[in-house]
């Protein structure tokens, strides 16, 4: 009994726990199928409400904002990942690292709009509301906002304000004109224009906004000219209680804290902390079949229109399910198209033909959809003007001149401006005009505009008696600039409609122009994809695009022999060959024995002509040093006579250079020192392999420093800046393949000539004619194959990682110093800034003034080789102090906003408290600034550090030149670059992260919720 009984618990036993192992089987295999399913269609993961972001989902949030604690109240078990802006957010949604976004609610939208594939969600985590403010006792100004917004919301206009500034694709409209009569004064408006679309600049540097067209529609109700002040976002609340300005907005919130110290109108927009999520339904459309044939297949399709121009209310009457793509200028759109994000661009037929020489890529659709006359455009109240133009129109055609310019502009495309005579000119024309626009209207050639609008413009003017001035600016901002009488006249190839006619006169029309519809040749049916001409000879790159080293006598042989050519200049041998590979330019000159070393190293490549030039090479020499000129001809005659010179020939020019063995040059070095500027660019004159250089150049000159007992030390700088160091005295000698010539033998001396240069063209060998139609001889290999190459050619030959250590402790070390330099500096010209004499102020301000306004390159020239040009310094110290001054002009007025923005009634408290005002100012003042003030300096350091990259033109050897050394080397144009674009990274990650532990270490409400998470 007792048997049986146990043999019954064991079988139930096993029963038992085969049943529990099934249903886990069972279990496990209902998750895979549901994971799988989920797989297959991304679809069904839309997320369309707040309450499919429960479950512990990503969030995305800008660094040093609150949005992370709105997302923790409402979603407690939610991951926070952080990024520098509401754009980088959003691009990590839509890339699929974080499951949504929070930020304003109008600026998610402004990013959804112009980014395919984001979605903001209706349903707000937190409310808010947007209001305009004003001082607490001016009851009278809230009214009038009031009163006008009531006005706004019931005549439409409200209406047609949302669709302008919040559109559902594309970039916001363009700024509406408004009629201000300024009788009775000026209304300061101050925002921040930083908050796109509430208030932020144009393409043409002008704010605009929703908040700036509310307040212009404000001041026309006083009868007041509108003055827009722009400042910190953080100034405003100050700047208005000052009475510095009379009202403010800029997307500010209306809150009780706020409230307090201010007097708002009635929310004019309701906002709020929104998520903006990934839309899986836009990968579905871009999957869809692009061939199209005609006018029928781009109803539904993203349509690319200039702002401003007559086609966006074309494609919007027209095409009710296609999206109009918004572009201020025809490039944006042709990069668009270029790149997909639109499917087809409407554009004047005239401009198409240059379109098409320099985009091969791109075709007709539609030849042409429909013609419109062209005319130019006058001020309403102007009407004398444009009656003087309709009579020097006719004029014109009655003697010849108008189709004498239809014929060399139009018919025969002639790029050639004539001289008109202007003499003594009483007074201006100002004209308005695209430079942008294409032939036959405005192109821009050797840095002024040409083309038949120009030549009008100039024949009307001369007509006149006035003298032309050509005022170049956006299309969408003509009109505009009409109304408001900035300029006299349009002549930009604007068509005549009945829109533009209610804001404008036309002339009588002097051009008929059609209308096409582009698009990539790929995605038409009609068109087959061509990778361009087949070249045969140097002759077929007449009117083509050659690239070149800046600063080399290639430029001036090209610009003379083929005037038709676009030149295109670069500064690296490695960033000429990718541009050759990927099809950007069609030829590339080059010295011939590098150009046999490209092609020995990259198979795609091919010799075009090896000989198109041939230029003497000498090293140069200070036009105030001719005894050491004349020491080293004397060298270059006894090397010629004793053989040494042959054997170094031999060694470089006739056998393979790259398997050359440098020799070992002993020297005293006892002698006097000297500078020898290179700039590193290939073998056989100059290259840095196994930590030290080599070349012809290098064993010549390091040999004669020998012979003569001198002591030398190379200094590696930009190709371009060899010249300026010689002349400015940095450096005694430049040698690396230079050219003699006319032009820089009015700057310095050259030896006698100790080589020939022999320039070469090498082209795609795809486009050669000697290899048309034979298969790609490129090897194929995996990812990982490609990965471990490059990191082995780029970082391990050679020792080349040490080029890149070396790199990035200057990089380091200019960043750190520049920043305290800058720091301290700032602090110095804040105190100024803010004293209350008018000298200190007055200076400080122009201070500032000038160092905003100077390219930071040009301050690091102007400092290294004219402030610095007879002592001899360190260039890394000059980098600092460039990049120092540069640095405390901004911080300077980052820490004078933060200061002011503390409410002056502390300091009173902090000296009625017995402390006095250095102490207020130290334990009161300045730990609240210093909150206020670390999230902009830490943008602002970080900005610095990308900023250093340049530094190569003062012989510095940053992280960025040690790459661009190992590029010449390699000709690999992307490892280098993404290896140094890591190691910025990582260096402006670590610089945050340190930022961010002081931020949080002078901020007590921060300091605390990072104790209590530790502590969770």
């Amino acid at each position: 009994m007792s048997y049986s009984l146990n043999s019954i618990h064991v079988n139930q036993y096993f029963t038992t726990k085969i049943k529990a192992s099934m249903r886990h089987i069972l279990s496990w295999i209902l998750i895979v199928s549901s994971l799988l399913l989920t797989g297959c269609d991304r679809q069904q993961l839309q997320i369309t409400n707040l309450s499919l972001l429960e479950g512990g989902k990503t969030f995305a949030v800008p660094t040093g904002t609150v949005a992370d604690q709105f997302v923790l109240q409402r979603f407690s078990n939610a991951k926070i990942k952080y990024f520098n802006s509401a754009y980088d957010c959003a691009v990590a949604v839509r890339e699929g690292k974080a499951d949504a976004a929070a930020y304003d609610k109008p600026i998610l939208q402004n990013i959804a709009a112009k980014n395919d594939g984001l979605i903001v969600l209706d349903e707000l985590l937190v409310d808010d509301k947007y209001g305009f403010a004003v001082q607490l006792q001016n009851l009278k100004l809230k009214t009038v906002i009031d009163q006008v917004l009531a006005e706004l919301q019931s005549d439409g206009t409200y209406e047609d304000m949302m669709k302008r500034w919040f559109p559902e694709k594309g970039v916001p409209a363009p700024m509406p004109v408004i009629e201000l009569s300024g009788k009775n004064g000026i209304l300061k408006f101050g925002t921040a224009a930083v908050t796109e679309p509430m208030s932020f600049m144009d393409e043409n540097k002008n704010i605009v906004g929703f908040d700036i067209e509310f307040a212009t529609y404000i001041a026309r109700k006083l009868g007041r000219q509108l003055e827009i002040v722009d400042m910190e976002f953080g100034a405003m609340l100050p700047a208005l209680s000052a009475g510095k300005v009379d009202m403010i907005g800029a997307g500010l919130s209306i809150t009780e804290e706020r409230a307090k110290s201010v007097l708002f109108s009635n929310s004019y927009y309701p906002s709020g902390i929104a998520a903006i999520v990934r839309d899986y339904s836009y990968k579905k459309q871009a999957k869809t079949d692009l061939k199209m044939t005609g006018v029928e297949d781009i109803k539904d399709r993203r349509i690319g229109v200039l702002t401003g121009s007559i086609y966006d209310p074309y494609v919007t009457k027209n095409f009710t399910n296609a999206i109009a793509m918004n572009y201020q200028s025809y490039p944006d759109m042709l990069i668009a198209l270029n790149t997909e994000k639109v499917d087809v661009g409407i554009l004047d037929h005239s401009a198409t033909k240059d379109l098409f020489d320099i985009n091969p890529k791109l075709g007709y659709l539609v030849e042409s959809l429909f013609t419109v006359p062209i005319a130019a455009g006058f001020s309403k109240v102007d009407i004398r003007l444009r009656e003087e133009f309709n009579a020097f129109l006719q004029q014109l055609k009655i003697n010849g001149v108008y189709d004498d310019m239809i014929e060399r502009w139009d018919r025969k495309g002639l790029k050639e401006m004539p001289v008109i005579e202007n003499k003594n000119p009483n007074g201006v024309l100002r004209a308005g005009i695209v430079s942008d626009i294409g032939m036959p209207h405005t192109i821009m050639q050797d840095g002024r505009p040409i083309g038949l609008d120009i030549e009008l413009g100039e024949r009307f003017a001369a007509y006149l008696g006035r003298e032309y001035i050509p005022v170049d600016m956006q299309f969408s901002s003509l009109i505009a600039a009409l109304v408001t009488r900035k300029i006299d006249m349009i002549t930009s190839g604007i068509m005549i409609t009945e829109e533009r006619k209610k804001q404008i006169d036309f002339s009588d029309p002097y051009y008929e122009s059609g209308v096409s519809l582009i698009a990539l040749k790929k995605n038409i049916a009609h068109h087959a994809v061509t990778h361009g001409a087949i070249l045969a000879t140097i002759d077929d790159l007449a009117d083509k695009k050659i690239g070149i080293f800046t600063g080399t006598v290639q430029d001036a042989f090209i610009a003379q022999k083929y005037p038709q050519a676009k030149i295109l200049r670069y500064e690296s041998t490695a960033d000429l060959m990718m541009s050759v590979k990927t099809g950007k330019i069609d030829g590339a000159t080059l010295d011939l024995i590098t150009a046999r070393l490209l092609i020995k190293h990259n198979p795609e490549l091919a010799l075009l002509s090896d000989n198109i030039f041939n230029t003497p090479l000498g090293v140069g020499f200070n036009k105030k040093n001719p005894d050491l000129r004349n020491e080293f001809n004397a060298y270059l005659k006894e090397i010629r006579r004793d053989g040494s010179y042959d054997i170094m020939y031999k060694r470089w020019f006739i056998e393979d250079a790259e398997n050359a063995v440098m020799p070992v040059i002993e020297s005293s070095g006892v002698g006097k020192k000297l500078f020898i500027g290179v700039a590193v660019g290939d073998l056989p004159y100059v290259a840095y392999m196994n930590g030290r250089y080599v070349g012809f150049d290098i064993e010549m000159i390091a040999k004669f420093a020998e012979r003569n007992n001198y002591k030398i030390e190379f200094v590696q700088m930009e190709f371009p800046a060899l010249i300026a160091a010689l002349t400015a005295g940095k450096v005694q000698m430049i040698a690396d393949g230079i050219s003699i010539s006319e032009e820089r033998q009015k700057q310095i001396d050259f030896s006698e000539p100790y080589a020939q240069f022999q320039a070469a063209v090498i082209v795609s060998r795809n486009r050669h004619a000697d290899f048309a139609g034979e298969k790609d001889l490129v090897s194929k290999r995996t990812f990982l194959q490609g990965v471990s190459e490059s990191f082995h050619n780029n970082i391990v030959l050679e020792n080349r990682f040490l080029l890149i250590i070396d790199g990035l402790k200057v990089t380091i070390v200019i960043s750190i110093f520049s920043a305290l330099v800058g720091t301290l500096l700032g602090g110095l010209i804040c105190l100024m800034r803010m004293a209350k004499h008018k000298l200190p102020v007055k200076i400080s301000e122009f201070y500032i003034t000038l160092l905003r306004g100077t390219p930071v390159l040009v301050l690091l020239m102007i400092i290294y080789y004219v402030v610095f040009a007879s002592v001899n310094i360190n260039p890394v110290i000059v980098a600092i102090i460039a990049f120092g001054l540069n640095f405390a002009a901004y911080v300077s007025e980052m820490f004078r906003t933060s200061i002011e923005s503390i409410d002056k009634g502390q300091s009173e408290a902090g000296i009625a408290g017995g402390f006095t005002k250095v102490q207020t100012f130290f334990y009161i003042i300045m730990p609240q600034a210093l909150r206020n003030v670390l999230p902009v300096y830490k943008g602002e350091f970080i900005s610095l550090v990308k900023m250093t990259s340049i530094v190569g033109y003062i012989a510095v050897q940053d992280l960025t030149k040690a790459g661009d050394i190992i590029r010449s080397r390699t000709f690999d144009a992307f490892f280098p670059l993404i290896m140094a674009a890591m190691l910025y990274l990582l260096i402006a990650w670590l610089l945050t992260w340190a930022l961010s532990q002081i931020e949080i270490s002078v901020d007590p409400k921060r300091k605390r919720i990072v104790r209590e998470r530790e502590v969770n």
